[in-house]
């Protein structure tokens, strides 16, 4: 008997199944579930994704809504569908945070990472266009010679509380929490006065800031934004705080590792399409392509970061 041929054909038998994996995905309409309304900004953001893909894969994607219990609903429809890579989570890091604060049961561990898509649109920090700090770093010292007194607009227990949560923990200073849940109740109580702080995005603030209502104060993105010349990064005026969005794809535990990497690999080319990169660029967005292992490495130190802060906060539960 030849022992080599033996060998190689025992090897291709075990092979065979994994390589049909992923020639079986996908094997029908793909759902994509949003935990957002249609029409805002997750969703927009999910729907050039899933027309990115249907295009694609010339198999149809449906956008799934489902907003109910602040994400919960969408979170447990796929955690709780089969493992085969035809029932998708799109969302943003709320997903930890929930987890994080006692708002959902399941850690992000019972998921399958499968890719990261695009990222929000850039974040500043921004006031009153009459307040006295010109750059982070002056607000910080003068929030720490007044400890609680100065105001930060957040929606509690949410994505921007953690934000506020991060430049409190990275300065050691104490801000007073006010809720604006919405960004227009946050712009409006920062022009108002009644909010002294708050972060929003820079499309939207640069356009207050040409019309003499706010001023920027800098970017939270950790690299400058070429669309945004004139603002700093936080961190370039000796304030370590940074905070970056990316939209991931999620799948239910135990998606076999090919389909998992040729919904990966269908997404990565999202990066050469250029009707999504013109899509993207009019949401203010962009994409980078994560392969499998940047993808978990992302999201294991995403989720440190959340725990660590959830319980700087005192809403780790």
């Amino acid at each position: 008997m030849n022992i080599r041929k033996c060998s190689m054909a025992a090897l291709a038998v075990c092979i065979l199944p994994l390589s049909a994996m992923a020639q079986d995905w996908p094997n029908g309409t793909i759902e994509l579930v949003i935990p957002s309304r249609p029409g805002g900004g997750t969703d927009i953001m999910g729907r050039i994704v899933a027309d990115y893909l249907q295009q694609k894969l010339d198999t149809p994607v449906a956008v799934i809504n489902q907003p109910g219990g602040s994400g919960t609903v969408a979170f447990e429809q796929v955690r709780n569908a089969d493992p085969d890579g035809q029932t998708l989570l799109f969302y943003h890091s709320g997903l930890m945070v929930n987890a994080h604060t006692g708002k959902y049961d399941h850690q992000v561990g019972e998921f399958t990472n499968v890719a990261v898509a695009q990222s929000y649109p850039p974040q500043v920090f921004a006031v009153g266009a009459n307040a006295p700090w010109q750059t982070l770093r002056d607000f910080v010292e003068d929030a720490r010679a007044n400890p609680g007194q100065r105001t930060v607009g957040v929606s509690l227990g949410g994505t921007t509380h953690f934000i506020a949560g991060a430049l409190m923990e990275a300065e050691g200073i104490d801000l007073r929490l006010v809720e604006a849940s919405a960004e227009v109740d946050k712009v409006a109580g920062v022009q108002g006065g009644h909010i002294d702080i708050g972060n929003l995005g820079a499309g939207s603030a640069q356009q207050f800031e040409e019309s003499g209502q706010m001023r920027v104060l800098c970017m939270i993105d950790p690299q400058p934004d070429p669309d945004y010349p004139e603002y700093e990064t936080c961190q370039s005026q000796g304030v370590d705080i940074t905070w970056l969005a990316p939209l991931v794809i999620w799948g239910p535990a135990g998606i076999p590792e090919p389909t998992v990497q040729a919904i990966n690999e269908a997404v990565a080319g999202m990066a050469d399409d250029p009707t999504v990169q013109e899509r993207l660029a009019a949401a203010d967005s962009a994409f980078t392509a994560y392969d499998v292992a940047a993808t978990q490495a992302f999201v294991a130190e995403e989720d440190a970061k959340i725990a660590k802060l959830a319980e700087a906060l005192g809403l780790s539960q």
